[in-house]
């Protein structure tokens, strides 16, 4: 080793054991430095400039361009970067919050010519900076293509209500009528718009507490467009850029179908000698109200009816009696026809037993002895008829006139003098056994 190599080996070593072994050394550096960036940033301040990333491009003038009858055609986000000088204090601070790009529209020489539908323009893209944070000193994209187009109105489109899923039990849907939107966008795109349409999922209306599912709701729906084929438009939007939205008025009410029943008055002396029947024109009703009235309601009667004591058929309007905090169907009569039916009451079955005649016997001839002497008849009717019922009314007899030695079986002929419209009388045969012998001489005698 040479003495030049020594020397800058010795001297190494030397500052080596300098700044690693004496700790005084290092607290003085390190003081040394502090003191030294205190005083860039307090005196000096140097500046600098910083990249700010992804700065967000925004639009001014879009009134000025609507008033013309233009608009500006939506599309992707654009940002670009911007390179800004500003002291180095500030760096920390400096972000893309700090920094507006915008493009003016409201300049009069952006226009269509009146064949034209869109237009495609390069505007000039102008960087600020907030107050206190520097100068721009350069921007990624100075200017940017825009896509301008027609701008018109319309009203009155008629938007559709759907509905997916659905409510719990006892609920029912009811959507605005005659729903309808009016926009202001691109005129070729409005020009293809047939009908919209808005989808409003019912499995959102779940609770446990039934009570607050019941009402009305105000609800902002994004509409779909479709053209006259029934194809899907996804690309309209306002000339503001935002989608189709339409405020949904719909309601939502409790229901419970529950059967009507007549409610009918008759006096003592009607139920004595008449039945009826009330038949409604229609078995039940569908009323609304609170979950928790119409768990109370298990029927709707009516106003009083009170039948006539005429027996027949009679057709009655009469209103429905419905308690003061429920109501009916929209359009739904509170009114409803009745058939009364009015019927005779039948008494119970009666028997009499009536003697029979045997007429007609021929000469010489008597009966045998073994023929009935008379027979049980049962009789029914009305309550009404049977008060009046009289057995002298009934006769039995059998017409032996055509007797003949092979004829055991007569017919058993009843004859009934009152009204046989009233009363239905039943026998337990139509035929007796009849059987004729000859007088004997000493019948004669000992007659």
């Amino acid at each position: 080793m040479t003495k030049r190599q020594k020397f800058f080996s010795a001297f190494g070593r030397f500052l080596k054991d300098l700044f690693t072994k004496n700790i005084v050394l290092k607290i003085t550096a390190l003081l040394f430095a502090v003191l030294l960036w205190g005083y860039v940033l307090g005196i000096e301040n140097p500046t600098y400039v910083k990249r700010v990333r992804d700065v967000e491009i925004s639009f001014t003038g879009e009134d000025s361009l609507n008033s013309r009858g233009l608009m500006l055609v939506p599309g992707e986000k654009m940002t670009t970067d911007v390179d800004v000088e500003c002291e180095i204090s500030k760096h920390s601070d400096l972000d893309a919050s700090r920094v507006t790009c915008t493009v003016d529209l409201s300049d009069r020489d952006i226009s269509l010519d009146p064949d034209e539908d869109t237009k495609t323009i390069t505007r000039a893209v102008v960087a600020r900076v907030a107050s206190g944070y520097g100068t721009v000193q350069g921007i990624s994209m100075s200017s940017v293509e825009l896509t301008i187009a027609r701008v018109s109105s319309r009203s009155g489109i008629k938007v559709e209500v759907g509905t997916v899923n659905s409510l719990p039990d006892g609920f029912m849907f009811y959507p605005p009528e005659n729903l309808t939107v009016s926009l202001r966008g691109q005129k070729s795109k409005l020009d293809r718009i047939a009908y919209g349409t808005v989808s409003i999922d019912l499995s959102t209306f779940q609770s446990d507490d039934k009570e607050i599912i019941d009402g009305s709701y105000n609800l902002v729906m994004p509409v779909q467009f479709w053209d006259a084929s029934n194809n899907v438009l996804s690309d309209i939007v306002t000339s503001s850029g935002e989608m189709v939205t339409a405020n949904v008025q719909v309601t939502i009410r409790a229901y419970k179908d529950v059967p009507i029943v007549p409610k009918a008055e008759t006096s003592e002396a009607f139920d004595r000698y008449y039945t009826y029947t009330c038949m409604p024109s229609q078995q039940t009703i569908r009323i609304f109200g609170s979950p928790s009235v119409l768990d109370k309601i298990d029927e709707i009667g009516t106003e009083t009816i009170f039948p006539n004591d005429e027996v027949g058929e009679e057709r009655m309007t009469v209103n429905l009696d419905i308690p003061s905090d429920v109501t009916l169907e929209n359009m739904q009569s509170p009114q409803i026809t009745v058939l009364v039916s009015v019927a005779e009451k039948i008494a119970e079955t009666q028997q009499y037993s009536i003697k029979i005649n045997y007429t007609g016997i021929g000469y010489g001839l008597r009966l045998s002895g073994d023929e009935p002497e008379q027979m049980t008849l049962s009789v029914t009717g009305s309550v009404r008829a049977m008060e009046r019922f009289r057995a002298e009314w009934m006769t039995l007899h059998v017409d032996l006139r055509t007797w003949n030695e092979e004829t055991e079986q007569y017919p058993l002929i009843l004859t009934f003098a009152g009204d046989a419209d009233l009363y239905r009388i039943e026998l337990p045969t139509d035929t007796v056994k009849v059987v004729l012998m000859p007088i004997e001489s000493s019948d004669s005698a000992g007659g």
